[in-house]
């Protein structure tokens, strides 16, 4: 069973958007948070570095 979804430019465009945005906002959250380290801060940091990896993939797609 082939399960893909096609994006169109358009479309691309605002997941990247939405992917870029949640990542600098989970940066900054990061940075606001006073004295604390480990877990949380790690957690934040890895989400931030997903959401940017997935944009980057994105970008590949809106080349094509």
């Amino acid at each position: 069973m082939d399960s893909r979804i096609r994006f169109n430019q358009e479309e691309l465009q605002l997941l990247y958007a939405a992917c870029m945005s949640y990542g600098d906002k989970l940066s900054e959250i990061k940075k606001n948070i006073p004295n604390e380290n480990g877990i949380i801060l790690d957690g934040l940091t890895d989400r931030a570095k997903d959401s940017w990896n997935l944009a980057r993939k994105i970008t590949e797609y809106m080349e094509e």
